[in-house]
């Protein structure tokens, strides 16, 4: 019984939810007029944009650190004033892109905010503006209008379009290129669907469902969740068959067409909605409008929420689903900020107004997963910030009690691998964060500096500092030690080992490892193979390593070659066969050390072993740290460059990096402890790149040098240690998941094949995730799930008793099957007798008469123009 209680009061306190109150409110403001949106940038700053075009940029504090006026129109006497009606980021091409009342999208470069290029012509005013990146280098732009209609610009080969761009005419010093003859320069695809019979008041794009989501206040079109281009019918036959009239009306807006009723879902609402959240982990969509009330859905059940949330008093304007997907926020337009547990459908916590001293007409709102803020936009600027969540149950977690030096990740019995300068080795469950085993003076008293995991997974070696390297056996909950290869010395740490790791000769395993002073040597695997089978190296003076600070890497791969960096700057190609360097790279390419940048020193060598195919052709090798720089070699003929870009956006040191499992995604950490996703997956394949690959998120993750970073693809996760003893686990995206070694647990779901069934169909939700075991996965893989006890619920069954509900035949009949009634919290006691009464609703069940508009709702395919 003591059991059950202790368990429910942590329970408690994991749920609640506290802000520091009053809010951060910003003391002055550059904006004279009320804010359209605040996005995030790549450095965890915030950009607020205004309607009359100013633009500020504000630490996550709010401090500011700089502002401009980008309508340079309104700065002219004498002219006609130019309004922004909302604005979005292109994080990837570093654009900032807004919509004004003029009709028309404007490009600015975010680094200094001058104009690009803009898109005019338009029939409709771009009210609410969305942007995605679709592949690898396809892009688009989606934007609601006046007229209820969903506008999409289908944007291939992205950077090459935007050169286009420039070069065409140029309107008020800014080149314009016309939404008419937008496709005719590049295969860009210009899409407009007559969406909703109100104006849009929310559009998004979802690239893991390849839908388009938007919502308007208008009742039988509320929200509705379509794609992007829809099937051929009948109407776009005629159009592509017709005269270039015709074309050219139905592309401009004069006659906006309509997805079939098999291309989009319909969700009905009383008042329409004003603002949604969608979670693809959970399966959960969440509304809210005008009629104060947050409904939760199933979005493949779109006649009846699964939940309905009452406590506002004021229309819903802001929502965000957070905190792995396990809670809601929301934001009214009278500045009451509530927070909803999602699987009790109870108010967590309510802010009013008066508590947060947030007061005004909310311009725009803005909720950060790493900084853990809620920021609101009224006359200024305020900040709403939750605590941490290590503070909430004691002191920060750690992981080891020393600096962690490395770690990595075991594929084979999907664990976590981590080493410290206490020489602890200790094994973590990824799925979970559990510790499953531990092993102490691993190497003595000396540190544990570098370990490296086998083809297979079942074999670990380890390097000290004492110069000391040791084979472990790895099973599922332990790890054995089955010899030492190489005793230590007490000649100093001259001796230690830098990095090691496993090559391959005739089918033959060896390990590799460098010392701090960057002497080579290698060993069999098999303790009873011959010398003389052994590959020798080539010991080169060129290689010795004169500051102790500065550890050369290694690198290997399945193609007996092995790649050496030194602390000039030159990484060494080895081949294993002939023990003798393959070639001498040069990142330097002769120029002189800048202290201001850093030196020369290349902290780590990657190899893309996936692509050694077409090594004559492509880059298959990466090295970082030298100046900065990230650079990609082509190895044939003597080595040569085939792109170079800065891996740090403030030019520090780059001092971790690594590829994913399918060599898809580059990972770097740089000086300043961020962390930098890259898509690479057809970076520098086949021809020399001038410009970088495609940056995908960025984030702080640490207080301290970042020692490893690992991309795990298969559960969307990546995996970072670091100095300051934290080994943290992080979603793609840049959410923190958690410490391992902390009280709290998690669950990342395994990914299961997927089946043939209808897409109506859908597995079940996990189940409660033990200490040794994964909770079961949807259809799709899920990120990360909060541990907590549910039952499974199929849609089918759902569906299935909802079309029962509806199959009533009574004109008039009272709501017996309701949602869960939530009482919110009150700010001081609880409600009055009064207020606590149970209203029974009357409910019409007959269908409402809806009188037709031909000419608003039919598309007559013969009604030509021309």
């Amino acid at each position: 019984m003591e059991e059950q209680v202790s368990v429910h009061s942590q329970q408690q306190d994991n749920n609640r939810v506290s802000f520091h109150l009053p809010a951060i409110v910003t003391e002055s403001s550059p904006h004279r007029e009320p804010f359209v949106q605040i996005s995030p940038m790549l450095d965890d700053t915030l950009l607020a944009v205004g309607q009359d075009g100013a633009v500020s940029v504000w630490t996550p504090d709010l401090k500011l650190k700089k502002s401009r006026c980008i309508l340079d129109e309104n700065k002219q006497p004498n002219r006609k004033i130019k309004w922004i009606s909302d604005s979005t980021l292109m994080p990837q091409y570093n654009k900032l892109i807004v919509g004004t009342c003029d009709r028309e999208i404007r490009l600015y470069e975010l680094s200094n905010f001058e104009p690009y290029c803009q898109i005019v012509g338009f029939e409709t005013m771009p009210l609410h503006l969305g942007y995605s990146l679709r592949d690898a280098d396809e892009c688009m732009i989606c934007f609601g209008d006046e007229q209820g209609c969903i506008n999409i610009i289908i944007m291939p080969h992205m950077a090459e379009t935007l050169r286009s761009w420039t070069k065409c005419h140029v309107v008020d010093e800014i080149p314009s290129i016309a939404i008419d003859n937008i496709t005719e320069l590049n295969p860009v695809r210009y899409i407009r669907w007559k969406v909703h019979n109100d104006w849009v008041t929310q559009i998004r794009y979802v690239h893991s469902i390849e839908s388009i989501i938007s919502s308007s206040n208008d009742d039988y079109t509320a929200l509705i969740i379509g794609c992007v281009e829809g099937t051929q019918n009948l109407q776009n036959l005629l159009m592509e068959s017709g005269s270039m009239k015709s074309k050219r009306s139905i592309l401009a807006g004069n006659v906006p067409l309509k997805r079939s009723i098999g291309d989009e879902s319909l969700f009905r609402v009383k008042r329409g909605v004003k603002t949604f959240d969608f979670s693809k982990e959970a399966n959960i969509l969440v509304t809210g409008g005008l009629d104060r009330i947050v409904r939760i859905w199933n979005p493949y059940v779109p006649s009846w929420p699964t939940g309905v949330l009452r406590g506002h008093s004021a229309p819903v304007t802001f929502l965000q689903i957070a905190d792995g997907n396990t809670k809601i926020y929301s934001v009214s337009t009278d500045c009451t900020v509530m927070v909803w547990d999602i699987e009790n459908h109870t108010c967590l916590t309510n802010v009013i107004s008066k508590a947060s001293q947030i007061r005004g007409d909310i311009g725009a709102c803005y909720f950060s997963h790493h900084v853990r803020a809620l920021y609101i936009a009224t006359d200024y600027l305020s900040a709403l910030q939750l605590p941490d969540t290590a503070g909430l149950h004691g002191p920060p977690s750690v992981s080891h009690s020393e600096p962690v030096t490395s770690c990595l990740y075991n594929p084979l019995y999907q664990q976590i691998i981590s080493c410290s300068e206490g020489s602890v080795i200790k094994t973590w469950s990824l799925l979970s964060g559990q510790l499953v085993g531990d092993v102490r003076a691993a190497h003595g008293h000396s540190a544990v500096t570098c370990i490296a995991l086998g083809t297979v997974g079942n074999r670990l070696v380890s390097g000290g500092k004492d110069g000391s390297i040791k084979l472990w056996d790895c099973a599922s909950n332990s790890l054995t030690p089955r010899r030492t290869v190489l005793q230590g010395s007490t000649a100093g740490s001259r001796d230690g080992i830098s990095d090691v790791t496993f090559a391959e000769h005739y089918k033959n395993q060896y390990i590799v490892s460098i010392s701090y002073d960057g002497r080579i040597r290698i060993f069999p695997l098999d303790a009873v193979m011959p010398e003389l089978v052994v590959p020798q190296f080539t010991w080169s003076k060129n290689m010795i390593n004169k500051h102790e600070e500065n550890k050369p890497g290694l690198a290997s791969s399945s193609s007996n070659m092995v790649a050496v960096s030194s602390c000039n700057g030159d990484v060494f190609v080895w081949s294993l066969e002939a023990g003798e360097p393959l070639c001498q790279l040069h990142p330097s390419n002769g120029e002189e050390m800048d202290p201001e940048i850093g030196h020369l020193v290349v902290n780590k060598v990657v190899v893309i072993c996936s692509r050694f195919d077409r090594k004559k052709d492509s880059a298959v090798l990466i090295t970082s740290g030298s100046r900065g720089n990230i650079i990609f070699w082509n190895i044939d003929g003597g080595g040569k460059v085939f792109a170079r870009f800065e891996g740090s956006q403030y030019k520090c040191m780059v001092k971790a990096m690594a590829v994913s499992e399918d060599d898809s995604l580059l990972c770097a950490a740089d000086q300043l402890f961020y962390i930098y996703i890259w898509n690479i997956s057809q970076y520098a394949l086949g021809a020399p790149e001038e410009q970088p690959p495609v940056l995908l998120h960025c984030w702080r993750a640490h207080t301290s040098d970042i020692t490893r970073v690992i991309p795990v693809k298969k559960h969307k996760v990546i995996v970072t240690s670091s100095q300051d003893c934290a080994v943290r686990l992080w979603t793609m995206q840049g959410e923190y998941i958690g410490t391992f070694g902390q009280n709290e647990l998690w669950c990342l779901n395994k990914t299961e094949p997927k089946k043939e069934e209808s897409s109506d169909t859908k597995q079940p939700l996990g189940s409660v995730c033990g200490s040794n075991q994964a909770a079961e996965e949807e259809k799709t893989p899920m990120v990360h799930e909060v541990e907590t006890p549910s039952i499974p619920i199929y849609d089918k069954d759902i569906a299935d008793e909802l079309r029962e509900r509806t199959s009533v035949n009574s004109t008039n009949r009272t709501k017996t099957m309701r949602p869960k009634h939530v009482e919110p919290q009150q700010a001081c006691g609880r409600p009055s007798t009064y207020k606590s009464l149970h209203i029974c609703d009357l409910m019409s069940v007959s269908a409402a008469i809806r009188k037709p508009n031909p000419a608003a709702e039919l598309n007559d395919p013969y009604d030509l123009t021309f």
